[in-house]
């Protein structure tokens, strides 16, 4: 039998992977798109993901900006692409009908980024509670070393 506490959390968790979904509304065709080039459903998307990785590095060595360029300038990336991409997606792809197949894999992937996203703040929250909690145990450790 689930214990009271194991259905919040399954709740919780369907309305975070719910909240998600409607973020992803505008993004849903891109997210798709990434999600096969990342799973290399493709012989030739190893080759694509290497490719424009190198020529985003070369890119940022030739023109060798400052710290603050690089950073103003990604921002501004990021600013034009969440404005276009919801925008010019659906001219893109076509229609807006999504079929079930990809609604349901758009579910799997906000579901597993919810699981992520929930991991990393366990893991942070433990990394500062043992960092509270034994601050002796560090000392011992470290305390060989000269």
């Amino acid at each position: 039998m689930a214990e009271p506490g194991d259905n919040r959390s399954v709740n919780l968790l369907a309305a975070e992977t719910a909240s998600l979904e409607e973020h992803f509304q505008g993004w849903g065709e891109v997210v798709l798109l990434a999600d096969r080039t990342l799973r290399w459903e493709k012989p030739w998307f190893p080759a694509a993901i290497m490719g424009a990785v190198s020529f985003i590095f070369l890119m940022i060595y030739y023109l060798d900006p400052s710290v603050l360029s690089g950073v103003s300038c990604f921002i501004m990336c990021l600013c034009l692409a969440d404005y276009l991409v919801p925008t010019l997606a659906p001219r893109i792809f076509g229609s807006n009908t999504w079929t079930t197949e990809q609604q349901q894999r758009l579910h799997e992937i906000c579901s597993n980024l919810v699981k992520t996203r929930r991991r990393i703040v366990g893991w942070w929250k433990r990394l500062f509670v043992l960092k509270e909690e034994k601050p002796k145990m560090v000392g011992l450790f470290f305390s060989d070393f000269p």
